[in-house]
C-alpha cells in the first residue's frame, strides 16, 4: 500500500483539499492510504467527525519549534523577491513609522538580492542549514511515496517539504490563492510539481518561483468547484426566509475587509444602511457578510446595531485573526445561495469579487476612503494597487466607486440591469478560474496520482 501525506494546517487547505473531490477522488483507489497532518488532537477530532475513512490517518503536529536558521531564511525571504504588491507593502510600513533608514536599506537589499541566482543560492543554503526536525518521526513511521502541500509559504509546511526532499519522496505543492505567490515572497523550496489555479499564477510562478514551465500543472479552482453546479440551490423565498428579508427586494451584499486591513468597516455599514434606506429611492435588503478568519472584540458595535442582518461564518481555532479557521459544509452552502440570490456585492479588495462574478453578479468596489488619518496599512483603498488585483480590476469585471454619490448611482444602475459589464464579469471568471467544469478538485487529485505512479 502507498501512502500520501497531506497538510491540512490552515483553513484554506481544508476547504480547497477536504471540501471538494481531491480527497474523495484519492481514496478511491485500493492501495492507498492518506495521512492528514492537522495542528492539534483537537483538530483531529472536529474534522473526524466529518472526514472518515479506514485508509484515512491524522496526525497532530503540535506545537514545534524552528532551528534557528529558519528564521533567517523567512526574514530574507521577503527580500528575494521584488516586484509592485511587496514594493507597496515597503512604502506602506514606510509611511506608518517613517523610517528612511529601514525603507531604503529594504529597497537597496532587494534590488542586490532579488534574482533568480541569488534564490537559488538561498535554496540551497535554506536546504542543508535549517535542521529542525518536526516531521522525521512520521516519515520513519508512516514511509511516504508522496508528499502534497497547499500552502508552500507556511513554515511548517516547508518543513515538511525539506524532509521529504532530503528523504527523497515525491512532491507535490499546490498554490491555493490567487495573491500568495506575488506577496508572500519568496517561494523557499521548491516542490517536484507545482498546480496551480490558472495562467495568471503559473506565469508569476515561473517568474518569481523559477519553476520550469513543464513542471507546473494548471488545475482550476477546487473551493470553486461546487459553485459550478446546481446542487445545494434553495429557492428565493427560502434563502430569504433564513435570512429574514423580503424576496420582493433586491438584496445587496457588503463585505468588510475586516481588522486587519481597516478601521472603518463599522462606518461603511452605516453607509450602506444609509444608501440602501435613503438613497437608492428603490426598495432594497441589506446583508453584510463578515470575514471566516477575522475576530471581533468589539462586541458592543454588534450591539448598537440591533438592525444589522449578518452573517459571521466560520470556525476560528484561534484567539486572533489568521489561518486557522474552518467552514463547514453548511456555511458553504449557505454561501453558495448568498452569492445566487443577491443582486449586487459591495466590497473593498476581495478574493469574494471573483466568487461572485462566477454567479454572474454585479460587483462594486469602493474607491474612496470614508475615515480620514488612518494608518497606511489600514488604508483599504490601498490594496487597488498590489499585482493580483489589478489583474482583476484589468478585465473590467470589477467597477470601481470613486465617491459615494458613483456608489450609489451604480447600484441603482445594476439593480436596474444586472446584465452591464457582464463581458468584464465573464473575462474576470475565465481568467481566474481557468475552467469552470466543476473538476478542478479532480484534476489535481489526478495530478497527485500520476506523480506517485
Amino acid at each position: 500500500m502507498k501512502t500520501i501525506f497531506i497538510s491540512i494546517l490552515s483553513g484554506l487547505e481544508a476547504k480547497s483539499i477536504l471540501r471538494t473531490n481531491i480527497l474523495g477522488r484519492l481514496l478511491k483507489e485500493e492501495d492507498l492510504r492518506v495521512v492528514l497532518f492537522v495542528k492539534s488532537p483537537e483538530r483531529i477530532d472536529y474534522y473526524r467527525k466529518e472526514f472518515s475513512h479506514p485508509r484515512l490517518v491524522y496526525e497532530s503536529v503540535g506545537e514545534y519549534k524552528f532551528a534557528r536558521a529558519n528564521r533567517l531564511f523567512e526574514f530574507f525571504k521577503h527580500y528575494l523577491i521584488k516586484n509592485r504588491t511587496l514594493s507597496l507593502y515597503k512604502k506602506l510600513v514606510f509611511k506608518d513609522s517613517g523610517n528612511l533608514f529601514k525603507f531604503l536599506g529594504s529597497h537597496l537589499v532587494s534590488i542586490i538580492l532579488a534574482n533568480r541566482l541569488f534564490r537559488k543560492i538561498a535554496r540551497f543554503f535554506d536546504f542543508w542549514l535549517a535542521k529542525d526536525e518536526i516531521f522525521s518521526v512520521f516519515f520513519e513511521k508512516y514511509k511516504p511515496d508522496l508528499v502534497f502541500l497547499a500552502n508552500l509559504f507556511d513554515e511548517a509546511e516547508i518543513s515538511l517539504l525539506r524532509e521529504a526532499k532530503k528523504r527523497g519522496v515525491k512532491t507535490v505543492g499546490f498554490v491555493n490563492s490567487w495573491d500568495k505567490i506575488t506577496s508572500k515572497g519568496f517561494m523557499r523550496l521548491l516542490p517536484d510539481k507545482l498546480i496551480v489555479p490558472n495562467e495568471i499564477v503559473k506565469k508569476e510562478a515561473e517568474k518569481y518561483a523559477d519553476m520550469s514551465a513543464s513542471k507546473i500543472f494548471v488545475s482550476g479552482v477546487p473551493q470553486y468547484d461546487f459553485y459550478f453546479n446546481s446542487d445545494d440551490l434553495q429557492s428565493r423565498e427560502e434563502f430569504f426566509g433564513e435570512i429574514k428579508a423580503d424576496p420582493k427586494k433586491p438584496l445587496l451584499v457588503y463585505a468588510p475587509m475586516g481588522t486587519a486591513f481597516s478601521n472603518s468597516d463599522w462606518l461603511v455599514i452605516d453607509m450602506m444602511r444609509e444608501i440602501t434606506e435613503k438613497e437608492l429611492n428603490m426598495p432594497a435588503e441589506l446583508l453584510v457578510r463578515f470575514q471566516p478568519n477575522d475576530f471581533f472584540d468589539k462586541k458592543e458595535e454588534f450591539t448598537k446595531r440591533p438592525w444589522m442582518r449578518f452573517d459571521l461564518p466560520g470556525t476560528r481555532f484561534g484567539s486572533v485573526r489568521g489561518v486557522d479557521w474552518d467552514m463547514s459544509r453548511e456555511e458553504l452552502k449557505h454561501l453558495k445561495n448568498t452569492l445566487y440570490h443577491m443582486s449586487v456585492l459591495v466590497s473593498y479588495a476581495t478574493s469574494l469579487s471573483v466568487d461572485a462574478a462566477c454567479f454572474d453578479k454585479p460587483v462594486i468596489n469602493i474607491n474612496f476612503e470614508i475615515q480620514k488619518g488612518q494608518p497606511s496599512l489600514k488604508t483599504p483603498t490601498r490594496r487597488y494597487d498590489t499585482e493580483h488585483y489589478r489583474k482583476a480590476l484589468a478585465s473590467g469585471g470589477i467597477r470601481l466607486a470613486l465617491n459615494r454619490q458613483e456608489l450609489v448611482e451604480w447600484i441603482r444602475k445594476y439593480i436596474n440591469n444586472p446584465e452591464l459589464n457582464r463581458e468584464g464579469r465573464k473575462r474576470l471568471v475565465e481568467e481566474q478560474c481557468f475552467k469552470t467544469d466543476g473538476q478542478a478538485g479532480r484534476r489535481i487529485a489526478e495530478c497527485i496520482l500520476t506523480n506517485l505512479k
